[in-house]
């Protein structure tokens, strides 16, 4: 998971489907894009290149203004400061299930998604917890991990388990990720519990652990590819894994991620049910999966795609996909377990994790 979120998240949700009338300001549906129209994107950096948003707005004449966010709470606050103020909005697959449940996404039209097709098919067997359906969300991208990332040449234990982190040989090694909800549930996951669990017993046990790695980790924070590859930490609790390995190909042999300690997410394009341009939201996403706009993230950012390898492998440079990622994620992504957030869940590990940070 990318970002920490704060306690009361989920209750700001529901209260957000409140406030907008639970969509009941959304367009029909039915209005067409003209000349000068602007379509509005919340996303995060990395989930849309500069030539993906040129090209649509060369074919279809309109303005994309792009707004990046930090945090699934940054979305949030957006989404209230006005009705109508964003369209498409990238959502984290652990939170979809709360803006579902706060009606404040629109149904897709799959009409109008023509490209659906060219979307790799194992990535869209089964959306994410809340829309399993895939009713209102599609992957913008191939499967993405949070997990334990080793440098193979200078750590200094065998790591197989998220528990090694404990390892006083780690002491002063370790570079951990701040989003407290990969932190509970990534130790959850290591105590045999579900990494959705709220229970109260369970999650003070993922704290007992947590206060043992505490120790070893020489950073927490929001990007861990620096400490990597300057060689500061020699292991990373961490979701670069996937920007680690597309940022310099010497990074394919000298690091590994560790199956057991992730967890998948992906995330998913949707549309604000709020918004007056459904339409265009629409062709926004189906354009997401053309040759030239897969091929533009592929080149800008690297990463698994979602479509088909097959449809861009001319496009991108000719070894693109002998990065050990893409085999790799492909492989876990049938066995991962899906995370969801819930209001309960999040605010009792935001409390642990403040006590957690405050030495307590």
């Amino acid at each position: 998971m990318k970002r920490k979120i704060i306690a009361g998240f989920m209750v700001a949700v529901l209260a957000a489907g409140c406030i907008t009338g639970c969509g009941s300001s959304s367009g029909d549906g039915t209005e067409s894009a003209s000349a000068g129209d602007t379509l509005n994107v919340l996303t995060w950096e990395g989930d849309v290149a500069d030539d993906q948003i040129s090209g649509f707005e060369k074919e279809y004449g309109v303005k994309v203004n792009v707004t990046y966010v930090e945090d699934t709470n940054t979305i949030l606050a957006k989404m209230l400061q006005g009705s109508n103020e964003y369209d498409v909005i990238d959502v984290e697959s652990a939170y979809v299930k709360s803006f579902v449940d706060a009606d404040l996404l629109a149904p897709l039209d799959y009409d109008a998604i023509t490209n659906y097709d060219n979307i790799e098919p194992s990535y869209v067997e089964k959306g994410p917890i809340g829309d399993e359906d895939l009713k209102y969300s599609l992957p913008i991208s191939g499967p993405l991990y949070t997990g334990v990332v080793v440098n193979k040449e200078t750590c200094p234990i065998e790591i197989t388990s998220f528990k090694d982190l404990a390892d006083p040989a780690l002491e002063g090694q370790l570079w951990c990720t701040n989003a407290t909800i990969s932190l509970y549930a990534g130790a959850l996951k290591a105590l045999g519990y579900s990494p959705n669990s709220s229970d109260e017993n369970e999650l003070n046990e993922a704290q007992e652990l947590l206060q043992k790695i505490k120790p070893n980790v020489k950073a927490f924070g929001a990007s861990s590819i620096s400490s990597l590859e300057t060689g500061d930490c020699s292991v990373a609790y961490t979701y670069d894994y996937n920007m680690l390995m597309c940022d310099d190909k010497e990074n394919w042999d000298k690091f590994e991620i560790i199956p057991d300690t992730t967890l998948g997410y992906t995330q998913y394009w949707t549309i604000a049910a709020s918004s007056k341009k459904q339409k265009l939201a629409n062709e926004f996403i189906n354009y997401a999966y053309t040759e030239d706009a897969a091929a533009a993230i592929a080149n800008e950012w690297g990463g698994v795609p979602a479509v088909k390898q097959d449809l861009i492998k001319d496009d991108v440079d000719s070894d693109y996909f002998d990065n050990p990622i893409m085999q790799q994620f492909a492989d876990m992504w049938p066995d991962h377990e899906d995370l969801a957030a819930s209001d309960e869940q999040t605010a009792a590990m935001d409390t642990l994790y403040n006590e957690l940070m405050s030495g307590q």
